[in-house]
Formats: C-alpha cells, sequence, structure tokens
C-alpha cells in the first residue's frame, strides 16, 4: 500500500531544501548575499559582476541526450564595466538524497556547461573557470570535513599545477575539519534555517530574507502545489510499478492492480469490478491504472473513466 509522504511545513524549510534554495535565488538580495557568503567563506572568492540564473535549465548537445536543470548558474563577468568577458561560472547545488552517482553527476553537470561557455571561433585560453559547488548533509568521502577540493592532477608528478579551469567543491554541512569557523556557521545555517543558528550580522541579514519567503503566502500556495504534484507523480510511479510487476503486460493483472488501488479509497460496486475484470484492452487498463491514482473517491473513478 502507496503511504503518503507528510508535508514538511514551509516554516520548517532550510536553505538546503531545493525548494526554499531557490526560492532564494529569485530574490536577487537574498541571492546575492547567499551566494556572496558561500564563495567569500568557501573559496575566499569576493566577486563583483554576477549574473544569477535559478533552476537555469540547459539542454544535451542532441535530443536524445541528457539535459540538466542546475539549482543556480552564476556568471561572474570582468571587474571591467566595457568588457562582456566571462572570468567563472559557478554552479550551486545543495543536495539532500544521498547518491554513490555523486561524482558522475558532477562530471556530467559539468560537461553539459562547458559546450555553451565556448563560442565558435574563440581560442581555448578564453574558456572561462568553471566551479561545481555541492553543499551535502552527509559526508561524501568520510574525512569528517566540511570542504572537499577535488582538481584533476598529474597521477606521477601531483605537484604540478594541471589547470584545466575545473574545481569541484564539496561542503559538508557537519564537518569538523578542513574550514574556517565562519563557514561552519554559514553551513549550520543553510542546513537548519532557524533564528537559533544566526551567529553574525550577515547571516542575520540572510535570515531576514528567508523568513520573508516562508511568510509570503502566494509562495506558501507555490509550494503545497509543487508538494501535491510531486506525490502524485510518485504516488503514480508507484501504482505502474504494482500494475507491471503483477501483469508483466497481461490484461488480467492490470484489471487486478486497479481494483486492489481502488480498494483503498472505498467500496467497489459489482458491476464496476466486473467492467474492470472483463476489460482486455491495455491501452485502456492504463488508462485506468493513472485514474485509479488521481481518484479521491470511487464515484471520481467511475465518473472519469466514463468520459
Amino acid at each position: 500500500m502507496y503511504k503518503t509522504q507528510n508535508r514538511k511545513p514551509i516554516q520548517e524549510l532550510s536553505l538546503i531544501d531545493d525548494f526554499l534554495f531557490t526560492e532564494a535565488m529569485l530574490n536577487r538580495e537574498t541571492a546575492e548575499l547567499v551566494i556572496g557568503l558561500i564563495l567569500e567563506r568557501a573559496l575566499g572568492i569576493t566577486p563583483k559582476r554576477l549574473i544569477i540564473e535559478p533552476q537555469k535549465t540547459i539542454n544535451g548537445i542532441d535530443t536524445d541526450r541528457h539535459g540538466i536543470c542546475m539549482d543556480v548558474s552564476i556568471t561572474e563577468k570582468s571587474e571591467e564595466e566595457e568588457t562582456s568577458e566571462i572570468i567563472r561560472v559557478y554552479d550551486i547545488e545543495p543536495n539532500t538524497r544521498k547518491s554513490f552517482y555523486l561524482p558522475k553527476r558532477s562530471r556530467y553537470y559539468q560537461a553539459v556547461t562547458d559546450i555553451k561557455l565556448l563560442g565558435s571561433g574563440i581560442d581555448y585560453d578564453k574558456l572561462p573557470e568553471l566551479i561545481t559547488i555541492w553543499i551535502l548533509p552527509f559526508d561524501p568521502f568520510g574525512g569528517n570535513r566540511m570542504i572537499y577540493h577535488v582538481k584533476n592532477i598529474v597521477e606521477e608528478i601531483p605537484e604540478i599545477d594541471y589547470n584545466d579551469g575545473i574545481r569541484k567543491i564539496f561542503l559538508y554541512t557537519d564537518g569538523e575539519a578542513g574550514g574556517s569557523d565562519e563557514l561552519k556557521r554559514l553551513l549550520l545555517y543553510i542546513k537548519q534555517s532557524s533564528y537559533e543558528n544566526v551567529t553574525d550580522s550577515r547571516l542575520e541579514r540572510l535570515h531576514h530574507g528567508v523568513e520573508e519567503i516562508k511568510n509570503n503566502s502566494a509562495i506558501g500556495v507555490k509550494y503545497m502545489r509543487m508538494w501535491e504534484v510531486m506525490e502524485l507523480e510518485k504516488r503514480e510511479s508507484w501504482i505502474e510499478g504494482i500494475a507491471e510487476g503483477k501483469a508483466e503486460g497481461k490484461a488480467e493483472g492490470k484489471a487486478e492492480s486497479i481494483i486492489e488501488i481502488l480498494e483503498e479509497i472505498g467500496s467497489i460496486p459489482d458491476f464496476l469490478k466486473q467492467k474492470i475484470s472483463e476489460q482486455k484492452d491495455i491501452n485502456i487498463l492504463n488508462k485506468w491504472v493513472k485514474l485509479s491514482a488521481r481518484a479521491e473517491t470511487i464515484d471520481e473513478f467511475i465518473e472519469k473513466m466514463n468520459s
């Protein structure tokens, strides 16, 4: 039986949660504050001219190639106003789901991003530095460090600076070693964005912006609708999995699955059981599987299946 996940109240969200982080990036002042704190305290970089693009989608090189959706893409341009030269591109990715594929995911994100950074006829020395920053509530390498720097090296002579312009930074919110007190305080606030974790004036400014987002009624409605859509998609995937697993493509198995799903929401009339059981068209049964996932009552299911 599928169990609906309890929705975390928006007041309990933290910046490491994808929804709240994205909303923070949509507010220019809050976005600049978050990004500035991360770059300064993790990398010692104080950027001057930034272009911030939240939830930026980059398509694959062809229609059958995987694209990416970046939580936020930041372009840093030269301080000289008369030039549009890009000197660095940052991709900041909070990630709460533990994954064994994180290194390869990071590799792919950087590869897809690189393709868009160099126009035809432009020399390779104009390719900007690309830094991906992952913010994680779990330790990716087991060293109990709050920051890990990953770069390519020459294995035989590791002291050589092999500068291909690519850097991967992994920030572990509970790490103890390898970073400053200021970074530790920032990571604690990102993990748990509550007033108790406001420990300096800049974090206080950031917390004020975060609270404004949480108390915005329109954003609250947006969060609720997003959660409902995600729950519906997960439920439909679960139901499809049951139908496929039981039926192995057979109509009888799919019909049994639909009846089982409907029994979760009410008593099924005999005529409806018979109609479902006698249906042999796989396409229709597939449609009914999805209807059963969305229906809140038996009457609603009957109305939609007959429409």
